[in-house]
């Protein structure tokens, strides 16, 4: 069988070489792929802003509360359902790729992540009075949890898709992807909302929209495959799993425990508010929704990271491969410091315009979700650090640092809770959250050193400037200004900048005489 899908593999792409069909994939380079995904994250992410303005306009708090829960069970529940397996394929793409084995590996990886994505739907079919209590802390209607459900399947397949596309380095074609699955949901959702539907039909508008967005993604799939280089050697499907199987279960204990990590305050909040207890669901449920208008701005940064992580993998993957470990430490670096730098100005002149955003877009009805905003950055702006920063690890086969980390922060995230939430009510919770945050950052920083990654003052600077926005935005946009003079790393990151960008818009100089 192994030999037959090199035999196939290779007859199939000589042929298709021959009639001279396919292109194969030509990847985009990483500063482009970077300029292409900030300036369809701007669009799609403004777009993404003032979806959750008018669903926070358009339902009241408690409803948004439980589509809040809907949303983090749909995104965060997958990743730990499919066991990490394709959460594989950014690391180990270009690595069968190069061998003229990729067919063979994706045949694999796809029908296991099928086969796990149809059994979670099962269960959710069969079981929708549990799931309606762990997702919403109350029995729900059972056609709510089935379209939960069909929400899970789309991102599955959308997730498959996109990592794919990311892990071949389509740069613009991922965006594409992200751009169609954003702006669609938020017309759609707005509409459904607008016209006086409900909640399960805001989940299925979501799944639908999902589900459109990967037909650029299958299109360039499909006319790049036929380009790609044949097999060199027979595929073993038994080593393959020997090296798949540790990177996969690393991952999945890491998305179990950071998807915990991630839902942990929310849920605290929904079963542990004051006044919370039985009979008392709607108290949590709006909490939540109140600290989930905290979190619209903040939560941007985390998708952006996500994009960004998932963009940058590919590329350490090939250094890694090639044997170009400095060229790892010097790309992440500069990623992380332009990052936290972008992340704190943009956190800055938000705070600045938050009175009128909360008083005028969100109507007032949303003060709780204000007060926590400066703490919301922080924890956020750390978190995305530590999504970006966590890939040195996983290219060097080292993930299991990264659990270690999220658990000890696990941990503390629920004992702060218990403890400052009946104390503070939800700035108990906030600052519980930052807490672990920060706990986590420290330590996924201290495994990254211990794996070879170098400590400098720059490490420094990507971790503390975040947290000036809690002193004033005045006094973070001052901190960013004093890095960005004083750091021979960020005046390298910004040279480096400018000669991309006369490179790219040579064109527009005058011609010399």
């Amino acid at each position: 069988m192994s030999d037959a899908d090199a035999a196939n593999g290779s007859s199939a792409t000589a042929e298709n070489a021959a009639s001279g069909r396919g292109t194969g994939f030509k990847a985009d380079s990483l500063a482009l792929g970077m300029v292409i995904v900030l300036a369809m994250t701007i669009v799609q992410r403004a777009i993404g802003f003032f979806r959750g303005i008018w669903f926070c306009r358009l339902m009241d708090d408690a409803v948004v509360g439980q589509w809040s829960m809907a949303f983090g069970f749909i995104t965060l529940i997958t990743p730990v359902m499919l066991l990490g397996i394709p959460g594989s394929l950014p690391r180990y793409v270009e690595h069968f790729r190069s061998r003229g084995q990729l067919g063979s590996f994706l045949r694999r990886i796809g029908l296991t992540t099928g086969c796990l994505a149809v059994i979670g739907f099962c269960i959710m079919w069969c079981c929708p009075q549990w799931f309606g209590w762990l997702i919403f802390l109350q029995p729900q209607d059972a056609t709510l949890i089935y379209a939960v459900g069909v929400g899970v399947l789309s991102i599955v397949f959308f997730n498959f898709i996109n990592d794919l596309n990311s892990s071949l380095r389509q740069v613009r074609m991922v965006s594409v992807m992200q751009f169609m699955q954003g702006v669609g949901f938020g017309i759609g959702g707005v509409a459904w909302l607008a016209t006086g539907g409900g909640l399960t039909g805001l989940v299925l508008t979501f799944s639908v929209t999902t589900l459109l967005a990967t037909t650029p993604g299958l299109w360039r799939l499909r006319r790049g495959w036929s380009g790609m280089p044949t097999a060199t050697e027979s595929f073993d499907a038994s080593k393959m799993w020997r090296r798949i199987v540790p990177y996969a279960a690393a991952l999945w204990a890491m998305n179990l425990i950071g998807n915990v990590f991630e839902l942990s305050d929310r849920y605290m909040i929904l079963h542990f508010m004051p006044g919370a207890g039985v009979g008392g669901e709607s108290i949590g449920q709006s909490a939540v929704g109140q600290y989930h208008s905290g979190r619209i701005l903040p939560m941007l940064f985390l998708s952006l990271a996500t994009l960004l992580g998932g963009i940058l993998m590919p590329y350490l993957a090939a250094d890694w491969e090639a044997g170009r470990v400095d060229a790892v430490r010097r790309r992440l670096k500069q990623v992380l410091l332009g990052v936290s730098a972008c992340f704190t100005l943009i956190a800055s002149g938000t705070l600045i315009l938050s009175p009128w955003l909360f008083g005028t877009l969100l109507e007032g009805r949303y003060d709780d979700g204000l007060s926590l905003l400066p703490m919301a950055f922080v924890f956020c702006s750390w978190s995305a650090l530590v999504m970006i920063g966590q890939n040195y690890l996983w290219v060097a086969e080292k993930g299991k640092w990264v659990t270690v980390a999220l658990s000890i922060g696990l941990v503390s995230n629920i004992a702060l809770n218990a403890w400052l939430l009946p104390l503070m009510g939800l700035q108990g919770a906030v600052m519980a959250t930052l807490t672990a945050n920060g706990i986590v950052m420290v330590g996924v920083w201290l495994a990254m050193v211990r794996c070879g990654f170098v400590a400098d003052h720059t490490a420094f600077y990507v971790a503390v400037m975040p947290a000036t926005v809690l002193a004033g935005p005045w006094v973070a946009v001052a901190a960013v200004t004093i890095v960005m003079i004083t750091s021979p790393a960020m005046r390298q990151w910004a040279d480096e900048g400018i000669a991309l960008a006369r490179e790219r818009f040579a064109f527009l100089a005058p011609a010399s005489a």
